[in-house]
């Protein structure tokens, strides 16, 4: 059904003011590498940026050399092909086997690309047993 794998995301925190998502993705793509996800959000006066990279070290580093707080966070990547009721699914294996998320985010596409989704949960090596089955 799907393509599950642990990897790691970037947590960039920094101050909320206009311009940090341009700060952010420039200092990546000045290393060279690719943002495959990211899900950004704000709280008060700080910025939150979760961030799934082709290469988490360079970006790390060029984040925190802009004064990005960053720091590598686990997560669940999970490839899902594009169709009607395949969240839902996964969805229902998490639910049964009492799988909480701690939060979600993906990319979607038209046409018959799959998408990409990331998670974290209370357990994710669980999880992704779960969703491989």
């Amino acid at each position: 059904m799907a393509k599950v794998q642990a990897a790691k995301q970037i947590l960039a925190v920094s101050e909320n003011r206009v311009g940090m998502l341009a700060d952010a993705s420039a200092a990546i793509s000045e290393t060279g590498a690719n943002i495959k996800a990211i899900s950004a959000y704000a709280v008060e006066n700080r910025a939150f940026f979760r961030i799934l990279t082709s290469d988490n070290q360079k970006a790390k580093s060029a984040l925190e050399a802009k004064g990005f707080e960053a720091s590598e966070q686990d997560i669940v990547m999970l490839e899902l092909p594009n169709r009607v009721g395949i969240l839902k699914e996964a969805a229902d294996k998490l639910k049964a086997a009492g799988i909480n998320l701690t939060y979600i985010y993906g990319t979607t596409c038209a046409g018959s690309c799959d998408c990409l989704l990331i998670f974290a949960s209370n357990d994710n090596a669980q999880a992704m047993q779960i969703l491989k089955g």
